[in-house]
């Protein structure tokens, strides 16, 4: 096994040696547009800047003033012959950015069989994002596979009515979170993105069913859902955001309420403004960042429990929650630490006597970094959902980036689950990740 692990070691790092890492011009749909790189608004992608980060808050008009080398005519002034009877045509962009994104897995886990997989997941998405004249910015995407289904899709207008209140209307992940589950550079997402209440350990399918196991509470804070959203920068460095939203399941009553504030001292703030700098005394502030955030959801559900008594018949039972989440960011020129805690509870994630759950969630990651195509970060997790167990991961990660479009990653996930017969369950997969976007 070792070998084997060695031996995909000694091809991604002959891959690193091998690829060219000259500086390249920036590909992406938002880059070829602006005339600009993808470093502009990326560390090394996915991961947004504090710049890029306000780009998306802006509905993807660019904040403050246009690159030098980008002519306004491009998407500011309507062309020649689009005036008198075709004035409606000035609202759409001359260039419509649309990109794709392609991830492949090769995957080693020396607890499945069988332990090697070079055909591990392939990704392939496609989607399309930007602004009317700076009225309004939209975003759609959908992804051919795995999933095969649509994603975001939502239109968001700007400062309505001359206040600094931005409408959001679509399908869309609310905002909770300070960071989208692809505003990190490592392979694997936040945990909390996917963890769900309710759910038995993982056991096999007869010992499932013979326990008469639920679906659990299926929300998830990384998951689109139809709604409204409300959302304004204050004062450049004040973020909130409020919104209802109805979940996908189709057995649904009501909506779901949401809330979220964040705030920023020292960087760049949500608009895009970095700050001055002096040239005669360094400040610490020149480089220094700290961004907090907290959100608040409050929803209910409609669960499916198996009734052994009636040959598996699912009966249908309410569940009300909430989720209280509380967050930081310390970004130091290479270097970021993330923090997230979250605490919720459910009042009847599994219909049987009606008992209520508790559920927390830690995590923290620190990456850097090295020559500016080179990241390492590491994560720890902590999850412990009440009935279920405590679940931890280790998560270190290698990111090399050979140009700005494309990246080769590592990564390795020590994962040590509840089990539904045994204490633990131990789980160790290693990762290489190929992505390239254009």
């Amino acid at each position: 096994m070792k070998s084997r692990i060695a031996c995909l070691a000694a091809i991604l790092g002959v891959a690193l040696v091998l690829s060219p890492t000259e500086k390249a011009q920036a590909i992406p749909a938002f880059a070829r547009l602006y005339k600009t790189e993808c470093n502009t608004c990326h560390t090394i992608f996915p991961d947004r800047n504090p710049f890029g980060d306000a780009f998306r808050k802006n509905s993807y008009v660019w904040p403050g003033n246009l690159p030098a080398q980008m002519e306004e005519g491009v998407q500011y002034t309507p062309p020649e012959g689009k005036g008198g009877e075709r004035e409606w045509m000035v609202t759409i962009p001359d260039q419509v950015p649309i990109s794709f994104w392609v991830n492949h897995d090769f995957i080693v886990n020396k607890d499945k069989v069988p332990q090697i997989d070079l055909d591990g997941e392939t990704e392939l998405e496609v989607f399309t994002a930007g602004n009317f004249r700076g009225k309004a910015g939209w975003w759609a995407e959908y992804n051919f596979a795995p999933d095969r289904e649509i994603g975001e899709v939502y239109l968001q207008f700007r400062k309505v009515f001359g206040s600094p209140v931005n409408v959001k209307a679509g399908r869309f992940k609310p905002r909770l979170s300070l960071w989208k589950s692809n505003d990190s550079a490592t392979i694997s997402s936040y945990g909390y993105n996917d963890m769900v209440v309710g759910l038995n350990p993982p056991v096999p399918q007869d010992q499932l069913d013979a326990a008469g196991a639920t679906i659990g509470n299926p929300f998830t804070i990384d998951r689109e859902q139809g709604g409204v959203e409300l959302n304004s920068v204050i004062g450049n460095r004040i973020f909130a955001a409020a919104g209802v939203v109805t979940p996908p399941e189709k057995d649904h009553n009501g909506v779901d309420y949401y809330g979220h504030l964040s705030v920023r001292i020292g960087g760049t703030d949500f608009n895009g403004s970095a700050p001055a700098i002096s040239l005669v005394r360094e400040s610490l502030w020149d480089n220094l960042a700290l961004t907090f955030g907290t959100f608040y959801y409050y929803g209910g559900s409609q669960n499916v429990l198996n009734n052994i008594d009636t040959n598996f018949q699912t009966v249908k039972f309410s569940n009300n929650f909430y989720r209280l989440g509380a967050e930081s960011e310390v970004l130091y020129k290479n270097l970021r630490l993330r923090m997230n805690a979250i605490f919720g509870q459910d009042d009847n994630p599994r219909g049987a006597g009606g008992k209520s759950e508790t559920s927390r969630f830690y995590m923290g990651q620190g990456q850097y970094i090295f020559m500016r195509n080179i990241l390492g970060a590491m994560r720890f997790e902590y999850q412990d959902i009440e009935r279920e167990g405590i679940t931890r991961r280790y998560i270190p990660t290698v990111v090399y980036a050979p140009w700005q479009n494309v990246r080769l990653a590592l990564e390795y996930v020590h994962e040590i689950q509840p089990k539904f017969t045994q204490p633990h369950f131990i789980n160790r997969e290693y990762t290489a990740r190929v992505t390239f976007a254009y």
